[in-house]
């Protein structure tokens, strides 16, 4: 008994008091549920046009255990995990050329031993032809609406010096 008075005696030297020790114990910074911090934005791509999802996951208290990617298209179809950490950035998912195939819902699910997060973004694909095509189109309609207007304003002026022409003889 006197060994084990001894060491409680030791012991409560080490924590002056229960009320100090449970305030220390609260105010320490301990591990939780992965962060995500940034919000994943939709997109709207031509085929053939890039799309890249980034998931920017907080480790400077903990860990994760996994990041997987997974995707729902758009006709409803079941979660589909396209893609773990063990291939390439597990922050990111890239698609090189998009395509009808791929407009649906991808999700990030990071996750650790005391819960998980994630965040989803919607592709959107529209068809028809690229930006680039769609660019050139629009420049040519700028244009051609820029010459129609000169050739137009160009008319009425000389229809204007004919009337006022007309009319100065009569």
């Amino acid at each position: 008994m006197i060994a084990t008075r001894g060491f409680c005696s030791i012991l409560l030297c080490m924590i002056p008091s229960s009320s100090q020790f449970l305030e220390n114990m609260w105010k320490m910074d301990t591990c939780g549920p992965p962060q995500i911090q940034n919000t994943m934005m939709n997109q709207t791509k031509y085929p053939g046009e890039p799309a890249y999802f980034k998931c920017q996951i907080d480790m400077s208290k903990c860990m994760v255990a996994f990041i997987d990617w997974y995707y729902i298209r758009i006709n409803g179809s079941e979660r589909e995990k396209i893609k773990s950490a063990r291939r390439g950035d597990p922050h990111t998912h890239v698609i090189q050329s998009v395509d009808q195939d791929h407009e649906g819902l991808y999700t990030c699910v990071v996750g650790n031993v005391l819960g998980q997060a994630e965040a989803s973004a919607y592709l959107s694909v529209t068809s028809g032809s690229s930006q680039c095509a769609t660019h050139y189109q629009g420049l040519l309609l700028s244009s051609l609406a820029v010459l129609l207007s000169v050739h137009l304003a160009t008319r009425l002026i000389t229809a204007g010096h004919r009337v006022r022409g007309v009319a100065g003889k009569v």
